[in-house]
């Protein structure tokens, strides 16, 4: 009984030992990435950086990250229309494209 009370206890803490560790490698990782895309942001900045809430261009300065890289890979892939951001996102990676969402997520609108 007591060695299977020492194996609990040992399950319990080893838990929550790697529970911690993956949420200080998540927070490391989406800093990396945070860091990353503000490296490749500024191509974006150059257009989306003026943008207003009823300019033709959109804000995605505090933009839902999946949403932003539904958008960019959509972009991507030609099925959406637009030239400029056709060429822009067939450039990416999906790396690049998470790292500028996690960027723009995090970024205050302007």
């Amino acid at each position: 009984m007591r060695r299977a009370a020492h194996e609990h206890y040992r399950a319990i803490v080893t838990g929550a030992l790697g529970g911690a560790i993956g949420i200080v490698l998540m927070s490391a990782a989406s800093a990396a990435d945070i860091e990353l895309g503000r490296y490749l942001s500024s191509e974006c900045t150059t257009c989306h950086g003026a943008a207003k809430a009823d300019s033709a261009i959109p804000v995605i300065h505090g933009l839902d990250q999946a949403h932003f890289i539904e958008v960019l890979k959509a972009y991507r892939s030609g099925s959406l229309p637009n030239p400029v951001m056709q060429n822009i996102a067939g450039r990416l990676h999906d790396d690049d494209i998470a790292a500028l969402a996690a960027y723009f997520a995090a970024a205050r609108p302007q």
